[in-house]
């Protein structure tokens, strides 16, 4: 076990700080690009139609993430998904001011897909690098580096736009995917899950042969991660509104104030559970998933209900801690089903989440022109913590009721 964490140790760090790199990208263009296509639309409406084709694109990459990844080098669809996104992001600077709503529109297809394939490809591919004593770890070090990554994106991008501009913004986005790319190249580690090595063929794999294959423990965290994903686009969307509501001399600061104590919350959940996970041999605890995950939804709720800025530092810091444990036991538990299928079930996933983000920004969008902040996101992490709440429920029962032996009617790898 030892000579397996050694070999592993310098490819899961490349993978890690190409991890970083490229959701520095992610987040940086997130506000960058939003930006710019209010700016060259003029249109929120059109800026909301961008974010939707970016989520679109998203959804429909995850099936088919999931097959690409049983049949193609993890490692190279990674490379190609980076480097077509810093390609997409010149060939907007470089594109003529007429063209460039075109390519706009064209890029969020790119970004979309990408980045799902990019996590649809890692997410499947840890347990063949680290092994599975090794994944709690490496999950949390992940979640570490992206909560890293997103304090640096969101608090880098309203500055170089502000002091240099869309195009220097946009071409360090795409440094950020170039070196990436760059980093992912010297990961050699990686094989092609193919449908012989993992033990039948692919034709016909679709969800009527998936589904029955995994234990509905997992099909149930999927779902609740999913409803998460749906109240996490209420204060995502409502954050502006209740910052111009709280601060309205300086909304952005407040804004600040929220967002920064968030990352700083996921970068503390993942280096804790990083060291505690070092000696795990169970991880993916579903009870510790459903807790965290009804923890964040109603620390974000408490968030909302107008408490003293302290206050809202405190609950912000919480939430992210709380949601940084949730991801890390979610993809962990996901990973433990058999390698034959992981890939597709992670795109599953990948397609869930995002649909419910996306459904959950249209709808908080709408329901924001009538109502104010707190009962939007009051609702929407509402119907998350209730689901949560569901899953806790239903799984302690079966826990109790079920004997051990029988635990396992899923075809998966045990942890």
């Amino acid at each position: 076990m030892r000579s397996t964490g050694e070999s592993s140790a310098r490819p899961l760090r490349l993978v890690v700080a190409a991890h970083a790199v490229s959701t520095y990208g992610s987040f940086l263009n997130m506000v960058a690009l939003g930006l710019f296509a209010l700016e060259i639309t003029g249109s929120a409406v059109s800026t909301g139609i961008f974010m939707a084709v970016r989520l679109g694109a998203g959804v429909l990459t995850g099936p088919v993430a999931g097959m690409l990844v049983g049949r193609y080098p993890r490692a190279r669809l990674m490379i190609g998904g980076d480097l077509l996104a810093a390609g997409a992001l010149v060939l907007l600077v470089v594109a003529p001011s007429a063209a460039r709503p075109t390519v706009l529109f064209a890029l969020a297809v790119v970004i979309g897909g990408s980045q799902t394939l990019w996590m649809v490809a890692l997410r499947s591919g840890l347990p063949e690098l680290v092994g599975p004593d090794g994944l709690a770890r490496a999950n949390a070090n992940l979640v570490a580096a992206r909560s890293v990554a997103m304090l640096l994106g969101f608090g880098s991008a309203g500055i170089l736009v502000t002091l240099f501009g869309y195009h220097a913004a946009f071409l360090l986005d795409a440094a950020s995917f170039a070196l990436s790319a760059l980093l992912l190249s010297a990961v050699r580690v990686w094989r092609v899950v193919s449908s012989r090595a993992a033990g039948g063929s692919h034709r016909g794999s679709g969800l009527r042969r998936l589904l029955p294959s995994v234990a509905p423990v997992v099909l149930a965290m999927i779902a609740v991660r999913s409803l998460d994903a749906f109240g996490s686009a209420s204060h995502n969307v409502g954050l502006p509104v209740y910052a111009n509501l709280a601060w309205p001399e300086a909304p952005a600061a407040f804004a600040a104030l929220f967002t920064t104590p968030w990352a700083v919350g996921g970068l503390a959940a993942g280096r804790w559970c990083a060291r505690r996970a070092a000696g795990a041999s169970r991880p993916g605890s579903p009870r510790v998933f459903g807790v965290a995950t009804c923890a964040m939804s109603l620390l974000f709720v408490l968030a909302f209900a107008g408490p003293p800025i302290w206050l809202v530092v405190v609950l912000a810091l919480a939430a992210g801690m709380a949601d940084g444990y949730a991801e890390i036991s979610y993809t962990t538990r996901l990973q433990t089903v058999g390698s034959s299928r992981l890939p597709q079930l992670v795109g599953l996933a990948s397609a869930a989440q995002n649909a419910g983000f996306g459904i959950g920004m249209i709808v908080s969008a709408f329901a924001l022109e009538r109502l104010s902040p707190l009962p939007v996101v009051a609702l929407a992490h509402g119907l998350a913590f209730a689901a949560a709440g569901a899953f806790l429920v239903s799984h302690a029962r079966s826990s109790a009721h079920r004997p051990h032996r029988q635990l396992t009617k899923e075809v998966e790898v045990a942890p």
